[in-house]
């Protein structure tokens, strides 16, 4: 039966396997044996057949026919762990020569530093520290750049370090660290600091891993001096030191390489190195004066006409604010205002004045804002809540009232702020007009809605429901079908929540069928006005209402084909009856 399944399917590894398992449990072996022969060369790439060969004449005792095996075997270059499952092999048998030869053919095959390392710890283990070492210098020999990586420098060292070899270390360490990018070799620095922390003295490590930091940072200056990223990183080397006078000098080199071109995307970086600079006058060095000089001659670079930084005058006014001079921040933020208003400008300032109690000042600061910007809502609606939170609701209802006729950039969020403060206040009848002005000048399904909801959260249930029949006819008339569908939906929640059954129904009634439509797709039109090429039909959902008339035979239409569709369903159910009477008699 075997030899029959493999004459059919002769490369199934499955029928191999449990034709060879049947032969060994009868103890035929020779049958096995030649059975692994036969599979082995049929199925050469198939890891689990000589695995399994080598494994039977390793337990029936004969090690030379398992080492012939894996020589065979390893002529087919198979993967790593079948090497390592020879190499295992000739380490129980005690070749440890043999198993040197396999270590130097798997690496002829798999010239990598995975192997070098595996082959190096071998060694290692058997306590030949030579072998092992020639091993790692070997791989660096070979592999070239391919043996740059922190990981096999590490494991170098390691093997070193365990030999008390020190000056060894120190001298791979420094090889390491000139080959392998700093941005590869975090690990490798982090370690080569604990070594000389244990080995040397800590003002010298120190030091000359700063100079070396330094030397770097100033390389890649040299190459790109427009790089602020390296200069913050400079920077941030000089100021962990304490050295302020160097820290300042970093600073200034910095400074001076001014972007070439006048554009707000290429000063972003390098504003920061400006903002860095007079924090730390101002935190680290105490150094006030200077840090206002700074502040003062950014300002002078900075070409304000083509574009500015809000966040600079900002800062600029809260340095002078940490010195208690308030009248300097208020001429800063008023400089900024006429030089190159910004609302984040507007705002700090509004933020100050409000802090410091000046509740006129605040309202001349907010009316320049909205003359700067008459088109901000959100200045508007600031300013409506200033009013606000000192109680004075009729000047916040006078700012609203002169919003809701501005040319806004967003009209709704200050008629949803103006309609909540009357809520809040309890004032339904304004709320109420408000709702009316607003419907005058926008009938979008959402205003339907709010003003639906504000009723029901009133316990006025008549009026909402009123206002749900209106937006539906509303919608209606205007052919808006998506609209009307809302209105519906919103309307059986409402009705759900607060109605009776008799108006779930009258709803339920309204609400349309979702039916599946399909129309054509024409692509272009030509100068003439006729319709482009036709490129094939697309489908597309519809609703048909109950109450319009076209709706009505299209729903009649559909009631129809469900029923013949029933009918065709039950005919067939028939069928097979009608068939099996048939044949009995």
């Amino acid at each position: 039966i075997y030899e029959r399944a493999l004459e059919v399917d002769p490369r199934n590894v499955t029928s191999y396997l449990k034709y060879v398992e049947m032969e060994m449990r009868h103890k035929f072996i020779n049958h096995a044996r030649n059975l692994w022969e036969r599979a082995c060369r049929t199925l050469p790439m198939v890891e689990q057949l000589w695995y399994k060969y080598a494994y039977m004449e390793e337990l029936l005792g004969n090690y030379t026919n398992a080492r012939e095996i894996f020589r065979k075997w390893m002529t087919w270059k198979p993967g790593k762990s079948a090497w390592w499952t020879y190499l295992k092999f000739e380490e129980r048998m005690g070749e440890l020569e043999n198993c040197r030869i396999i270590l130097d053919d798997f690496i002829d095959v798999y010239p990598e530093l995975e192997t070098y390392i595996k082959a190096a710890k071998f060694e290692e283990k058997l306590r030949n520290r030579e072998r092992s070492r020639e091993y790692y210098q070997k791989a660096i020999k070979e592999l070239g750049e391919r043996a740059m990586d922190e990981k096999f420098f590490l494991q170098f060292i390691n093997f070193e370090k365990r030999n008390r070899e020190a000056e060894r270390v120190r001298i791979l360490y420094q090889f390491a660290l000139e080959h392998i990018p700093k941005e590869r070799a975090k690990h490798l620095y982090d370690s080569y600091v604990q070594f000389e922390k244990e080995h040397g003295s800590k003002d010298s490590i120190e030091t000359v891993i700063l100079n070396k930091r330094r030397h770097f940072y100033e390389e890649e200056i040299v190459k790109n001096p427009l790089n602020y990223d390296n200069w913050f990183d400079y920077i941030r080397l000089e100021e962990s030191t304490s050295e302020t006078v160097r820290a300042r000098e970093i600073y200034e080199r910095a400074i001076a390489n001014v972007p070439p071109v006048e554009e707000k995307e290429y000063w972003k970086r390098y504003i920061y190195l400006w903002y860095n600079y007079a924090l730390f006058e101002e935190v680290v060095a105490k150094e006030t004066l200077r840090a206002k000089l700074i502040y003062e001659k950014i300002i002078s670079i900075v070409p304000h006409a083509k574009f500015t930084f809000a966040k600079l005058w900002i800062l600029f006014s809260q340095f002078f604010i940490r010195q208690k001079d308030i009248d300097n921040a208020r001429k800063t933020f008023g400089c900024s205002i006429g030089k190159c208003p910004r609302e984040k400008i507007f705002k700090a300032y509004i933020e100050m004045e409000f802090q410091l109690g000046n509740m006129e000042r605040c309202r001349k600061i907010y009316g320049k804002y909205i003359e700067c910007f008459p088109e901000a809502s959100n200045a508007w609606i600031e300013y409506a809540h200033l009013e606000q939170a000192v109680e004075e609701i009729d000047r916040a209802r006078a700012i609203y009232a002169i919003a809701i006729e501005q040319n806004l950039d967003m009209p709704e969020s200050v008629w949803k702020s103006y309609i909540d403060m009357e809520i809040s206040l309890n004032e339904y009848e304004k709320v109420r007009n408000l709702y009316t002005q607003l419907m005058l000048k926008s009938k979008h399904v959402k205003v339907w809605i709010s003003y639906a909801m504000f009723e029901a959260s009133i316990n006025e249930q008549a009026k909402a429901r009123k206002l749900y029949a209106e937006a539906n006819e509303y919608f209606k008339k205007a052919e808006m079908t998506e609209e009307r569908v809302l209105i519906l939906e919103n309307w059986l929640k409402f009705e759900s929540e607060c109605g009776g059954k008799e108006n779930i129904d009258i709803v339920k009634s309204k609400l349309p069928k979702r039916v599946k439509k399909r129309r054509k797709v024409v692509v272009g039109v030509d100068e003439a006005g006729k319709e482009g090429e036709d490129i094939g039909w697309e489908e597309y959902f519809d609703y048909i209402f109950p109450d319009d008339e076209s709706g009505k035979k299209s729903l009649k239409l559909l009631d129809k084909a469900y029923k013949w569709k029933q009918e065709q369903s039950s005919t067939e159910d028939k069928k097979p009856e009608q068939l099996h009477l048939h044949m009995i008699y």
